[in-house]
């Protein structure tokens, strides 16, 4: 990456805000513009680099840590050899008996459990700070009509996703295999099937989408003041960018989602940022 003369662009700076024709706001490309700018750049094209941002790409880390399903417990019981006895008024030791009067050898213990779940999926959102859906995309059925129709203007229907788990385990020898998940018409945990388990996921949304798409501008919960037309990928790191805004994900398996209290439990994850910068308008 080219070095910048810094010193050099805070006097360009200065001179065109010393210029007797003020910077404007253009609403069309959300830019300030300045009369002279284009003729500046178009001199010293190192200047470019300044006026835009340098940003990096990043994506999303869904741990599937086995936990509980839910908040309930459930009942279990197993035999156990009883071990209890009672000495007679001859003196002669026996064990406790049961109803019947009989010798009770074995007796039911009862425990209570947590339903643990080994994750497979996820659903990912991101909310703004009234709660309104941002952008959604999900490891399970992506391509299923249900899906494109909840929220088609904020759905990712291109992300790239990862995971990792027991799954290409012989291949690898001790460990298992990180593996792109690529069939949007299934999920994670159909295509590992129920002997294999993942321990990890990365969703990698489309920041590189030309995609034209209109959104609502929110102004309260559920409530918009009008619509703006966005390109899909630069609307993508605008809404991951934004610290108003909060990324939670809901783990699932191909059979149940994880509740509390009978309600979706979602939880906060964070985007991590990664390679070099590169620079974005």
């Amino acid at each position: 990456m080219r070095l910048i003369n810094f010193s050099f662009a805070v006097f360009a700076a200065a001179s065109l805000c010393a210029a007797t024709k003020p910077v404007t706001y253009d609403p069309s490309s959300s830019k300030l513009v300045h009369p002279g700018a284009s003729a500046l750049v178009a001199a010293n094209p190192e200047l470019g680099m300044a006026i835009n941002l340098l940003k990096r790409d990043f994506y999303i880390y869904i741990d599937t840590i086995p936990s509980p399903a839910d908040d309930s417990m459930s009942y279990g019981s197993y035999s156990r050899t009883n071990p209890f006895y009672y000495k007679g008024t001859d003196g002669t030791v026996a064990r406790t008996v049961n109803v019947s009067g009989g010798a009770m050898s074995m007796f039911a213990d009862y425990y209570r459990y947590y339903n643990i779940s080994y994750w497979t999926d996820c659903e990912l959102k991101v909310i703004d700070k009234w709660g309104n859906i941002l952008y959604f995309t999900s490891t399970i059925g992506l391509n299923f009509s249900q899906v494109k129709a909840l929220h088609p203007e904020i759905t990712d229907s291109n992300p790239k996703i990862y995971f990792f788990g027991t799954y290409g385990y012989s291949t690898t020898g001790c460990y298992g295999l990180k593996t792109q998940f690529t069939n949007y018409d299934s999920s994670i945990g159909a295509t590992i099937g129920t002997s294999n388990a993942v321990t990890g996921i990365w969703i990698y949304p489309d920041l590189n989408s030309t995609d034209t798409r209109t959104v609502k501008n929110w102004t309260g919960y559920g409530v918009y003041s009008g619509t703006k037309q966005v390109v899909w990928g630069k609307y993508i790191r605008g809404v991951f960018a934004n610290t108003e805004n909060t990324i939670i994900i809901w783990r699932q398996t191909t059979t149940q989602g994880e509740t509390f209290r009978s309600n979706k439990l979602w939880r906060p994850a964070k985007a991590t940022y990664y390679g070099d910068f590169k620079e974005v308008e």
